[in-house]
């Protein structure tokens, strides 16, 4: 029984891996999307769909990414101008959107993500990793 279990989650592992591949290889309609914003973005979905309460703790990376209510922090590249970017990220709903350089930063709508690669401004878009000061084995300083 615990076998068919591990090999179960195996498989859904495996085909979302897929799904997420698919979405996000080249030319692929996600492309500009990292998969761990994509990820998000589907357990998002989910959750509204089975009218539950969204947790963002059963994620991959869910300590590292920076939720704020129904926000991630995102690190969105430019392929242009970064104000034209920057524009079409708060038309998204971005809040506290800062360019630096090629990059601007802000906390963007979850359901948002799905809209991002259709962007002609957008290059590239992740979530900000927050990091820590950290030994695995002594802990933190």
């Amino acid at each position: 029984m615990k076998r068919m279990l591990c090999l179960s989650v195996w498989a859904l592992s495996a085909l979302a891996s897929a799904c997420i591949f698919s979405e996000t290889h080249e030319g692929g309609v996600m492309s500009k999307v990292s998969p761990d914003l994509i990820v998000l973005h589907k357990a998002y979905l989910s959750a509204q769909r089975r009218a539950a309460t969204f947790v963002p703790n059963n994620l991959p990376d869910a300590r590292l990414v920076e939720i704020i209510e129904d926000r991630v922090v995102v690190d969105a590249v430019a392929s242009g101008d970064v104000h034209t970017l920057k524009g079409d990220l708060t038309a998204l709903g971005m809040r506290n959107a800062m360019a630096v350089g090629r990059i601007v930063s802000g906390e963007l709508p979850i359901l948002a993500i799905g809209t991002l690669a259709g962007l002609p401004s957008l290059q590239f878009a992740r979530p900000a990793y927050s990091t820590t000061h950290a030994d695995p084995l002594i802990g933190p300083r």
